[in-house]
Parts: C-alpha cells; sequence; structure tokens
C-alpha cells in the first residue's frame, strides 16, 4: 500500500480515538444524570465487569455442543501425542 494511504489510515484512527474520547468527556454529565435518575448501576467497577464475562463463559462451557467438542479436541490431542512418542 503506498505510504500515503497507510499515513492517512493512522491519522484517521487517530481522529476516531480523539472524537471518542471528547464525546466521552462531553456526555459525562448527562450520563451521570441519566444514571442517578434511572437508578443504574455504574459499571465502572472492571473487577463486576471481569466477573460478568466469567459467569457467561461458565454458561457457554456448560452446554453440550462445547462439552463434546473439548472432548474431541482432548482425544485428538491424545492420540497426537502417542503418535510422537
Amino acid at each position: 500500500m503506498n505510504k500515503h494511504f497507510e499515513d492517512a489510515w493512522y491519522y484517521l484512527g487517530r481522529a476516531f480515538d480523539h472524537l471518542r474520547i471528547g464525546l466521552e468527556e462531553e456526555l459525562a454529565p448527562l450520563e451521570a444524570a441519566m444514571r442517578e435518575r434511572f437508578g443504574w448501576e455504574d459499571e465502572d467497577d472492571e473487577q463486576t465487569r471481569l466477573d460478568r464475562f466469567r459467569s457467561e463463559i461458565r454458561k457457554v462451557e456448560d452446554r453440550e455442543p462445547v462439552r463434546t467438542a473439548r472432548e474431541r479436541i482432548e482425544g485428538y490431542r491424545k492420540r497426537e501425542q502417542q503418535a510422537a512418542e
């Protein structure tokens, strides 16, 4: 790709990053007011988000297709390991 296009993509990405940051700053008071008015929780707690993500992953892992796929992969790996020995 032409260097000018590469530079343009880089600066376009930077512009979007600055746009996102600017919008977050401008809309922060409105977000706080809406959270207070409707009683929404503040989701700034990174650990809470991580815990929710982990619980969702556990729900998916408990499903039959996922368990079956894991068993098949483990069997494949065992066969590969035995063949290598």
